[in-house]
């Protein structure tokens, strides 16, 4: 299905996704919400010292904006999201989950359409360190790449 990468400032965190999904709602016309979420296994692929004993995985979500949604003629699309955190909205557009919700900046969200409601995403983002939020250590990157499954996918063609 896929991974998700978190590249500390200690080394690289590395869990395999156990589900990763979109949906689409129509806000009005000429604003289509288009939101993944992603869910990773509870044991690592690769894990850090300083983290490995807390039995935490990360989880994440972004919500983008379009003006129409035809799989038909989507392709392949990137999203920049440069601020995780949405003014209008008071909430937060792009955030992963690891020991609390922390906002992801710098975002690039690559979406390709496969058929059949299967997307191929790539998803990159800067964020605070996963486990000192004091802002001691450097930002962390994280990389989310796999197959998300959009189940509504037939009203939108």
């Amino acid at each position: 299905m896929g991974s998700f990468t978190i590249n500390r400032f200690n080394g690289i965190e590395k869990y395999e996704i156990s589900e990763a999904k979109i949906y689409a709602v129509k806000k009005q016309e000429n604003e289509i919400m288009l939101w993944l979420e992603v869910e990773t296994e509870q044991e690592p692929i690769q894990s850090l010292p300083d983290t490995v004993d807390c039995k935490m995985n990360p989880s994440g979500e972004v919500t983008v904006y379009m003006d129409n949604l035809k799989l038909e003629n989507f392709g392949e699309q990137e999203f920049i999201i440069s601020k995780g955190y949405d003014e209008d909205s008071n909430d937060l557009a792009v955030r992963i989950y690891y020991f609390e919700h922390q906002e992801v900046n710098n975002n690039v969200l690559k979406m390709k359409y496969n058929g059949n409601g299967i997307f191929h995403i790539n998803w990159t983002g800067i964020t605070r360190d996963i486990s000192y939020y004091d802002g001691s250590k450097p930002d962390t990157t994280i990389e989310v790449n796999g197959e998300f499954i959009f189940e509504e996918f037939k009203e939108w063609l």
